[in-house]
C-alpha cells in the first residue's frame, strides 16, 4: 500500500492490484484517498492546481471507455504540458540571455 507523504518506493503494486480484483469499489475510495492525502499535504496554490489536474485526468478517465484509451489520453496530455513547459523554458532562457546583454551593456557603459 502507499502510505500517506509516501514515495513511489512505497507503492505496493500487488497490494493494489489484488484490491482492483477483490473490490473495485474499495479500490477507488483508497486510491481516492491516497490522492486526496497527497494532494492535501501540499501548499494551499499548489493543491488547487493539483485538485484542478486530477479533474481533467478524472474527466478524461470517464470519457475514455476504456483504460487502454484512458492511458492514451491522460499521456497525450501530460505530453501537451511537458510541451508548454519546454516552451516556456526556451522564453525563460531567451529573456535571461537578453537581460545578461543588457546588463553587460549597461555595466560597460558605466565603466
Amino acid at each position: 500500500m502507499l502510505r500517506r507523504g509516501g514515495r513511489v518506493a512505497d507503492f505496493d503494486f500487488d497490494h493494489w492490484c489484488a484490491l482492483a480484483e477483490r473490490d473495485p469499489e474499495a479500490y477507488f475510495r483508497a486510491r481516492r484517498g491516497v490522492i486526496e492525502g497527497f494532494i492535501g499535504e501540499r501548499p494551499e496554490e499548489e493543491a488547487g492546481r493539483l485538485r484542478e489536474m486530477q479533474g481533467c485526468i478524472d474527466r478524461a478517465r470517464a470519457a475514455a471507455g476504456t483504460p487502454l484509451n484512458a492511458v492514451r489520453s491522460v499521456t497525450r496530455m501530460m505530453e501537451g504540458r511537458l510541451l508548454a513547459m519546454c516552451e516556456q523554458g526556451v522564453a525563460l532562457r531567451c529573456a535571461s540571455e537578453r537581460l545578461g546583454r543588457a546588463v553587460t551593456h549597461l555595466e560597460g557603459g558605466a565603466g
